[in-house]
């Protein structure tokens, strides 16, 4: 054999018994190259069955049977390898890396193929991978791991499990020293019944923390939790979300620009372009902030010129309420501050407002006043009962008073201290009057003539049809006068001009 030169090498290592010399020469090899401050990290071949170098067929060294490389704290075996002048190698067969941090943490990959460059300290392995830290799992067609950064990174569809979890992502990155992931692209998170679709997220194993960086649906414990970005505390249920956020479950839908939620006391709130609805849709509430706190949500507005806005659909029906501040505790709603409120040609005004949606019985109080078709009714105190989103009933108590117009200029004017008022499909049907009840009544015969009717009774009732007055009878100890308008209409001469003067009806 020429000294000089080793033209074709062949070493049965087990039968010599020379394996620890291969593996002190070559790592000698690989570690003689250092730079001025301290060496470079190189692989070591720990062992191999045959290691062999033929220049004439490759300028690699060729390693065969229980090949063993270590590389830091990393070991990989294989059945065949190579390695390059420029140190590199890549791996067959068999592939497996394991690698015991300083706090006993194990992490491992198999696969049947990878390349090591101890130069960039990555490791590319392909087919059939799977890399396994603790009980973190990673499954994908090929994978980069970095052997100094401990970090996992992939760029086709992985899929990751953890316990009942799986995650699948188009591209993602794993670091074991931060038990953080980042995926992205189609991700999908599923957990029993629990799922989760986004574009970018980021697991955080250490805390149990979920954040989102792009649009994402959450659907966990029975709640639909959308937006553009935020974080979820999985363990303790609660969360930021903002970018179009809003969550939707048993109780309704709180949406904004930004939410915060509490899923385990079932609360939240919300800030910016705030949308509030219930559980059957068909009520909604917008404004500039909604609070969810036990069972009751509280919609507000920041600028005195805006209203909370509420909207109300049944059937062909829709009923619209502004006001400065909205409560609702399961079927209860309040408003507070200038409410105003049409449903149709009905219509109200008032400084604060209770409905039972349940029994759909409203409260109208301060100075409350209700307009239907072209009347217009006022008390201290307004209740109305609703059938079908419609007034079946009304009741004026206190100081009740009504205006329905005679012509362009006059009001027939029937006031006194309680009012009852009967509806039919929404329209005035009959009224009475009880206590102190007084009428002004106009009428034009066919020549134009006209007469007023003014008196007194305990019990007035009056019938209406088509938005006008058909009857009006006196019931109880009535007394009153009948009398022709000649030249111009006198003065009230009941003294109440103040209720002649109709209230300007808003508009919504």
């Amino acid at each position: 054999m020429n000294k000089n030169r080793i033209d074709y090498l062949t070493l049965p290592l087990a039968l010599l018994g020379l394996s620890f010399l291969a593996s002190a020469f070559f790592a000698f090899e690989l570690s003689a190259q250092t730079d001025s401050q301290e060496a470079k990290k190189q692989i070591e071949i720990l062992g191999a069955d045959v290691i062999e170098r033929d220049p004439n067929i490759s300028d690699a060294t060729r390693l065969v049977g229980n090949v063993t490389l270590g590389f830091g704290d990393a070991i990989l075996t294989c059945d065949s390898a190579y390695r390059f002048d420029n140190g590199q190698f890549e791996v067959f067969s068999d592939v497996y890396i394991y690698e015991i941090s300083t706090s006993g943490e194990r992490s491992e990959m198999w696969a049947n193929y990878a390349v090591l460059d101890p130069e960039s300290e990555l490791v590319d392995i392909k087919e059939g991978v799977k890399f396994n830290h603790e009980e973190f799992t990673i499954a994908c067609p090929a994978l980069t791991y970095g052997l100094n950064s401990k970090s996992v990174s992939y760029i086709q569809r992985a899929e990751i499990i953890e316990g009942d979890r799986i995650l699948s992502s188009d591209v993602g990155v794993y670091s074991s020293l931060t038990d953080r992931l980042y995926a992205g692209g189609n991700v999908e998170i599923i957990e029993n019944d629990d799922r989760i679709l986004s574009d970018s997220l980021a697991v955080d194993r250490n805390d149990k923390t979920l954040l989102l960086f792009k649009q994402s649906v959450i659907d966990v414990n029975g709640a639909m939790i959308a937006c553009e970005r935020g974080k979820y505390d999985g363990a303790s249920e609660q969360g930021w979300f903002a970018g179009n956020a809003s969550i939707k479950d048993i109780q309704g839908l709180l949406a904004g620009d930004s939410i915060v939620v509490n899923r385990q006391n079932n609360e939240g709130q919300a800030w910016g372009n705030v949308t509030v609805s219930d559980s059957s849709g068909s009520m909604t509430v917008s404004g500039d902030y909604a609070s969810r706190i036990k069972g009751t949500e509280i919609v507000k507005i920041n600028d005195a010129t805006s209203f909370v806005k509420l909207i109300n659909i049944e059937k062909e029906d829709t009923l619209k309420m502004n006001c400065s501040v909205l409560e609702r505790e399961q079927d209860l709603l309040f408003a507070y501050g200038g409410v105003v409120f049409e449903q149709g040609a009905f219509s109200g005004a008032g400084d604060s407002l209770s409905w039972d949606r349940k029994s759909d019985e409203i409260w109208l109080l301060g100075t409350p006043v209700v307009w239907s078709e072209q009347d217009e009714m006022t008390s201290d105190t307004v209740k109305m009962v609703l059938k079908q989103n419609k007034p079946s009933v009304m009741k004026l108590i206190g100081g009740a008073n009504v205006l329905s117009p005679a012509n362009d200029s006059l009001d027939h004017n029937i006031s006194g201290r309680n009012l009852d008022a009967v509806f039919k499909d929404g329209k005035l049907n009959q009224v009475d009057v009880r206590g102190n009840g007084t009428v002004l009544y106009y009428s034009v015969d066919g020549s134009e003539k006209m007469s007023r009717n003014r008196a007194t009774c305990a019990h007035i009732q009056m019938l209406f049809s088509g938005g006008s007055v058909t009857r009006i009878t006196l019931l109880s100890n009535p007394e009153g006068r009948f009398e022709e308008l000649k030249n111009g209409i006198e003065d009230d001469p009941l003294g109440k001009d103040d209720l002649q003067k109709r209230r300007e009806r808003p508009d919504l």
